[in-house]
């Protein structure tokens, strides 16, 4: 029987994601002034490798509903080029994305837009007893101005409300809540996106807080100015 396994890679604040020997770059594609930049491209690159690689590239609409529960749909918007190709081995393949009608029309107004850029390698013709990994790449695509992180926290019913009130989406990471004397009561292990004016929750569990104003929320952002990597902020704003 053949047998496959997929190797996901979701990377987090690298300009190069390597999965195996596969590396591809960027990890997060922007296009912030899509009435200039047309398209955009992404890398794929076999790295010490002795076979090639078969892969498809799909894209799909991003959103969130109010919770932040995400929803991929199909979407003819963007297009891609190629939507097929082998990838040799210790050789690379550009990927070019663009529009398939004028941007205005695709964003419809001056909020930030994303998709999913999804990279799926084919399985290839193998013997019957082989175990083959197959590589799986999920590479956020955001069109549209990109804000300065603006989110609003709240305590509610023992969870730790977080609302992107920005017109762009805003990436959360290594979260963590800490008290007067700087020590950690609560981390948030999980990567979270919040596309514009949506919210999602932390399950504070068994996390007591007796005064907002005496707790800072610590955490990591995706912006591309270092000054917005870390933030650290009142729990009471």
């Amino acid at each position: 029987m053949k047998k496959y396994m997929s190797a996901f890679s979701i990377p987090l604040f690298f300009s190069m994601a390597v999965s195996a020997d596969i590396g591809v770059s960027p990890v997060q594609i922007y296009l912030e002034n899509p009435e200039k930049h047309k398209s955009t491209t992404v890398t794929l690159e076999s790295i010490n490798e002795t076979a090639k690689r078969i892969f498809e590239v799909k894209v799909f609409r991003w959103t969130q509903d109010e919770s932040g529960k995400n929803t991929l749909e199909p979407d003819q918007s963007i297009l891609v080029n190629p939507k097929n190709f082998i990838l040799q081995p210790n050789k690379s393949q550009t990927i070019r994305i663009g529009f398939s009608k004028p941007a205005a029309l695709v964003l419809e107004g001056q909020q930030e837009k994303a998709w999913r850029v999804i990279l799926d390698e084919i399985a290839p013709a193998v013997e019957e007893s082989s175990v083959q990994f197959l590589m799986n790449f999920s590479l956020p695509l955001f069109i549209g101005k990109q804000d300065v992180p603006n989110l609003k926290f709240k305590v509610d019913n023992k969870k730790l409300i977080v609302t992107n009130q920005a017109n762009s989406h805003a990436q959360i990471a290594n979260l963590k809540i800490l008290d007067s004397n700087k020590k950690e009561v609560f981390g948030g292990k999980e990567l979270v996106y919040l596309l514009p004016h949506k919210s999602t929750a932390f399950d504070l569990e068994n996390v007591k807080l007796t005064d907002l104003k005496n707790y800072k929320v610590v955490f990591d952002t995706d912006k591309v100015e270092s000054r917005y990597k870390r933030i650290e902020m009142s729990l009471a704003d």
